[in-house]
């Protein structure tokens, strides 16, 4: 796992997080829509970070890195 590998998953981890935070407050607001569209952005960052894991370990045990 390069910096750039490393970099890419607090990104992601950072975005997950704040839209968790974003569709609580649309959902508390009432705004269903909104907080529907927001929770469907926060599992897409969930996948994500579980699709670049995946790829960096596959790629670590390939290298022999692992």
């Amino acid at each position: 796992m390069n910096d750039m590998d490393v970099s890419r998953i607090e990104v992601l981890s950072y975005l997950q997080q704040m839209l968790g935070e974003m569709h609580w407050m649309a959902h508390s607001a009432n705004y269903p829509m909104l907080a529907y569209f927001i929770k469907m952005a926060h599992i897409e960052s969930e996948d994500t970070i579980r699709a670049e894991r995946e790829a960096m370990s596959g790629l670590q045990e390939r290298d022999g890195t692992a």
